[in-house]
């Protein structure tokens, strides 16, 4: 079971934001009606911002500080400032979210989309290996179908999938895509002078049979059964999420720092098992820049495909030092991403 569930938002659609009489049975509407009930918001048919992409010829670049980003480059004119809000659908409802706004630009190219987020962040909080940490996050969320009805903004529902991209500050400061687990953070990481060795936390015991490992520098899976002597990082039996293939416990299946998910509704978060989407963050002056990338079109049928039409897009940033995770955080209503 997962531990990080997304609640991405969605836009109610246009006749759900109008006054409702008489019986309600569409669920959008009931929503509304909910929203209202509670004193909150429901957004107005013009709430919604149009992002235009800029149109670029030649690769994007991944690196959020390249001036290809600047005020110089070519989303100079195209920056759009979305309002973020309350997560206040799904228990535990997150009232008070630390960041307030985000800035967003959009790139496209024959080949790839690219999106760049950048919010106010005062600390950054990219380790989390006591459970008392949490990490920066941001993420963005597009229906799969965006030719069909708006998913509504509970992460989707039966039948109308949404593809959510998560960048993480512990996978980018984990070097998520090019390195392998001994980059990984641990116990170890945290707490100087910690005894390591065959009597450490983790043992490598899947078969039963321990054996020294004649090579404990190789990858987890170029080695036998054995114990790591000297090593603190063993996996094996009490480490179960890396010995299952859960990409959340191995650095190795990451392709980079953004995981690629799918979800149909609260509950349902899934990680894809091909990951498409490549991503960078970097923090300074208070600030935190991420880019996500993708190709236009992928074989992936969980992907959302951009055939140069316009598409839904929802935006959600964590605030760690906040203690924001999973359904906590600040979240937007869908906007238009036009190309």
């Amino acid at each position: 079971m997962r531990t990080d569930q997304i609640t991405c938002p969605s836009s109610l659609d246009q006749a759900s934001r109008h006054t409702w009489t008489g019986i309600v049975t569409d669920g959008k509407t009931i929503i509304a009606v909910f929203l209202t009930l509670l004193g909150l918001s429901v957004p107005s048919p013009g709430f919604a911002e149009v992002i235009q992409a800029a149109r670029v010829q030649g690769p994007i670049p991944i690196n959020p500080t390249d001036v290809f980003w600047s005020n110089y480059g070519p989303t100079r004119d195209k920056q759009m400032v979305i309002e973020l809000q309350a997560q206040m659908m799904a228990n535990p409802m997150w009232p008070s979210p630390a960041t307030k706004h985000v800035t967003v630009q959009a790139v496209v190219s024959e080949k790839e989309i690219a999106l760049r987020l950048e919010w106010i962040d005062s600390t950054r909080n990219d380790i989390m290996v006591q459970s008392q940490q949490y990490k920066d996050q941001a993420a963005v969320m597009f229906p799969v179908n965006p030719s069909e009805e708006v998913p509504p903004f509970t992460m989707g529902a039966e039948g109308q999938r949404v593809n959510i991209w998560q960048w993480k500050a512990t996978w980018d400061k984990e070097g998520a895509g090019t390195n392998d687990n001994s980059a990984m953070q641990d116990i170890e990481d945290q707490y100087d002078h910690m005894a390591m060795g065959s009597g450490s936390y983790y043992i490598y015991e899947p078969g039963g049979n321990l054996v020294p490992s004649p090579d404990p520098e190789k990858k987890l899976t170029e080695r036998g059964t054995f114990i790591d002597p000297g090593m603190g990082k063993n996996e094996g039996v009490f480490n179960p999420g890396r010995a299952t293939g859960n990409i959340l416990s191995d650095n190795t299946l990451r392709r980079s720092p953004v995981e690629d998910l799918n979800a149909e509704g609260f509950g349902s978060l899934t990680t894809q098992a091909q990951q498409d989407v490549d991503g960078a963050g970097n923090w300074n002056n208070n600030r935190w820049v991420v880019v996500f990338k993708r190709r236009l079109k992928t074989k992936d049928p969980n992907d959302t495909q951009f055939t140069g039409k316009a598409t839904p897009v929802a935006f959600a940033i964590w605030n760690g030092n906040n203690k924001e995770r999973n359904g906590q955080k600040a979240v937007t209503v869908f906007h238009e991403l036009r190309f």
